[in-house]
């Protein structure tokens, strides 16, 4: 070994014909023992093949590398040396080394030490051969196998091997473990790893939506620093903040399906909603307080980390409290780390540890409540046939909590809403006499359903042709009545009419006329010869024409 000394820098140039894990040794490397029989040939080509400099190969979705002034700028082009750090938000990146690569998942950080990479939070998955730093750990992976690295939360850091094997360098000790493995990072604990959240074999396919949609109380959102009142259609990006007060709660649904109920004084951090070629990938963490889960079944993965536990699931209905409560009422969730648990439908993992019978509290059936609320199917009720009216204004009834809008003449407009009646009043409108076709749509959570109603716009009053003839106590009217609502009548709207209604000697009487009878004749009672009388004809659109007669 021969050193060369500048000032400030102290070189160390190493021979490796002498011995490569002397050599490794010496510079505080890993301790990289070749395989049983290798030469020392082989043994350079392994080491080699695991210090690669690592390269970016692939960013989707949001990417950051960091640059020398110690900003966070996008993207990155394949074939660029990781030289800093790089991280991701819904996103992946792939690093290769030579012939090994990692996988970098949503919402992790990595960078480059001693000219390999360290892996700092997240997710991620490798190929081997490789070597990487994970919290105070050397981990090499010298043949083409295959290993992931979780280190999303606290109660889930480990090194988990799938195919080959892998040696840990920790605390002066040199771990093996091989496949079917894993090794808590905080005990150095060795157990045995079954997959229950295998992300890294779906395709990133872009962003996937996180959608305010019912709230009630008290309910905040908190965006790079910002606070406002949550309302309801807010979508929440990666690294928003869902937080709740006392008596509130917020309802977020999911790309694919399936929501969870952020319960009161409770906070939710959205780390990233992913879309894959296998529906969807999940990924918050509960600060505080409590999350009402319902997981649609084969709809992708859904990972919610709390400071205390992990959870994992692709499927089922549960709650978990930030404080380590998990309790699962459909299907089953995986508690990742040191132990694999898991947890089935009617047990619960206590605050303490340990799976036991399910015992339903308050909250619970609170939550249950709500669900069955939630569970209502969507109605959306309108007039039937033809809407005749003056201006733009419908009347229709749903779902008190649903959202209902209108479509016509190019324009959608919002209907407002009160204990499930919902109107579209607008007399200022201009739309043109005759009719048009309305759409209307009710929405609700998942739900949605679309109707169709023609609006007849009439703003003419009928015209009316009467002759009164007054023969001692008895007056006879004889008439005929125009309007254009009775040329409208069809078998979808065979009622349309206009209303006559004549006042004598106080007294009002009333008759109606329709299309097929626009002629009338009437024999009123005249009590006083001589008396005034008045005939008003009103049509469905509510349009009026008075007329005296003689």
């Amino acid at each position: 070994m021969k050193v060369t000394a500048h000032p400030g820098v102290l070189k160390l140039r190493v021979n490796l014909r002498v011995a490569p894990l002397t050599a490794l040794l010496l510079l505080g490397g890993p301790a990289f023992v070749p395989a049983a029989g290798a030469t020392a040939q082989n043994a350079r080509t392994q080491l080699a093949a695991v210090t690669t400099t690592p390269r970016l190969a692939l960013a989707q979705g949001r990417v950051e590398l960091l640059d020398a002034s110690g900003a966070w700028v996008a993207g990155g082009v394949p074939g660029t040396e990781l030289s800093t750090s790089l991280r991701t938000g819904t996103g992946r990146a792939q690093l290769k080394f030579g012939a090994g690569q990692i996988v970098v998942g949503s919402a992790s950080r990595v960078r480059r030490l001693l000219n390999e990479a360290e892996l700092l939070d997240g997710r991620f998955f490798l190929y081997g051969p490789v070597a990487v730093h994970v919290q105070g750990a050397h981990v090499v992976m010298e043949d083409a196998g295959q290993m992931r690295v979780d280190l999303s939360g606290r109660a889930n850091r480990r090194v988990a091997v799938l195919q080959g094997q892998a040696r840990l360098s920790l605390n002066g000790r040199v771990v093996t473990v091989r496949a079917g493995q894993q090794m808590d990072l905080d005990s150095a604990k060795v157990t045995a790893f079954g997959e229950e959240d295998p992300w890294y074999a779906s395709q990133y396919r872009g962003l996937g939506d996180a959608t305010i949609e019912a709230t009630r109380g008290q309910v905040r959102v908190d965006r790079a620093g910002q606070s406002r009142v949550a309302v309801i259609g807010d979508t929440l990006d990666s690294g928003v903040t869902l937080n709740t007060a006392a008596g509130a709660w917020a309802e977020v649904g999911f790309t694919g399906g399936g929501y969870l109920r952020l319960n009161e004084q409770s906070e939710l951090r959205v780390l990233a909603v992913e879309r894959t070629d296998r529906g969807r990938e999940i990924l918050l963490k509960l600060v505080r307080g409590t999350a009402w889960n319902v997981v649609e079944k084969g709809q992708g993965g859904y990972r919610l980390d709390t400071p205390v536990i992990s959870t994992a699931v692709r499927g089922t209905v549960f709650r978990v409290d930030a404080s380590g409560t998990v309790k699962v009422f459909e299907g089953q969730v995986a508690l990742p780390g040191a132990d694999d648990q898991s947890v089935s439908a009617g047990q619960q993992r206590a605050q303490a540890g340990g799976v036991e019978a399910l015992r339903l509290d308050a909250l619970d059936r609170f939550n249950q409540a709500l669900d069955a609320e939630r569970a209502r199917p969507l109605t959306l009720d309108l007039p039937s046939g033809k809407v005749q009216v003056q201006h733009l204004t419908l009347l229709a009834r749903s779902l008190p909590d649903a959202a209902v809008q209108a479509s016509v003449a190019g324009r959608t407009m919002t209907l407002g809403g009160k204990d499930g009646v919902f109107r579209l009043d607008r007399p200022e409108d201009t739309l043109t006499e005759g009719p048009h076709r309305v759409t209307v749509t009710a929405t609700r959570y998942s739900q949605t359903l679309t109707r169709r109603v023609t609006l007849i716009i009439d703003r003419t009053a009928p015209t009316v042709t009467v002759q009164g003839r007054r023969e001692g106590r008895a007056l006879i009217l004889t008439g005929r009545v125009q309007d254009a609502s009775l040329t409208l009548t069809t078998r979808s709207a065979p009622s349309n009419r206009v209303t006559l209604r004549v006042t004598v000697n106080g007294v009002t009487y009333t008759r109606t006329v329709t299309a097929g009878h626009p002629d009338f004749q009437w024999t009123l009672p005249l009590a006083t010869p001589g008396s005034p009388v008045t005939l008003n004809a009103t049509d469905e659109a509510g349009n009026e024409r008075h007329v005296e007669i003689p």
